[in-house]
């Protein structure tokens, strides 16, 4: 009697230790699935930083293919904010004025008025070249022949392009933006243009170039992607 209970004690036990863990076993498949969980989580920033480069480059392609073709038509290339040229690359104000440009209306075309103080913009908005000038440093645009004004953008810009820049004057300018966020949660990332500084990289075309942050919050980094 005392044996046959042993007996199942011991075979019991037996069982048992068959099925249970040790400790270096739980650390080791914990071990696994944490390297696991990185894996995927590297791969899915990976793929969300990918999508950001893509999308910026298949609009700066769109872009330089209408200024190029802007410059076939005009034999020059569309005219930038004229602050450029008081300010070094390295000066925060540079930066500002390269992303305060006439791109879009260079692009889209404009109709001066009364003898260029005034401008009709693709928008159907009429503003004064004073009022365009305070924004942009120039007061009039280089594309806005009255005869014939030239769209490049065909159709024409989407909501999703442009974005306000500025108010003056009671008019609202606006600016072409580039498809990503600068800085996660922050819209309205504008495209920059320079096409007259001496800082630039393309001294005898234009510089055209969006950053944007790609990385995690611990890790990111500004990237440029630009025409050069």
């Amino acid at each position: 009697m005392d044996s046959h209970i042993n007996m199942s004690i011991y075979g019991h036990n037996q069982d048992r230790s068959r099925v249970a863990f040790t400790l270096i076993e739980l650390l080791t498949v914990i071990a696994i699935i944490a390297i696991v969980a990185t894996l995927v989580v590297t791969m899915g920033q990976s793929a969300s930083e990918q999508k950001k480069i893509v999308a910026v480059k298949a609009m700066k392609e769109t872009l330089i293919t209408m200024i190029d073709n802007y410059h076939n038509k005009l034999n020059y290339y569309p005219p930038d904010n004229t602050n450029l040229l008081n300010y070094a690359a390295s000066s925060p104000s540079y930066d500002s004025y390269a992303t305060s440009n006439s791109l879009l209306y260079e692009l889209t075309g404009a109709t001066n008025l009364n003898n260029g103080a005034d401008l009709a913009l693709f928008n159907n908005s009429n503003v004064t070249a004073s009022a365009f000038a305070k924004v942009f440093g120039r007061e009039g645009v280089g594309n806005g022949d009255a005869l014939e004004p030239h769209n490049f953008f065909k159709p024409g810009p989407g909501p999703k392009e442009i974005a306000p820049i500025a108010t003056n004057g009671g008019f609202v300018f606006y600016a072409l933006i580039a498809p990503v966020d600068f800085i996660p949660g922050r819209t309205n990332n504008f495209w920059h243009y320079d096409s007259s500084s001496t800082n630039r990289h393309n001294l005898t075309t234009y510089d055209l170039w969006a950053e944007f942050t790609i990385g995690n919050v611990h890790g990111s980094h500004i990237i440029t992607n630009g025409n050069w």
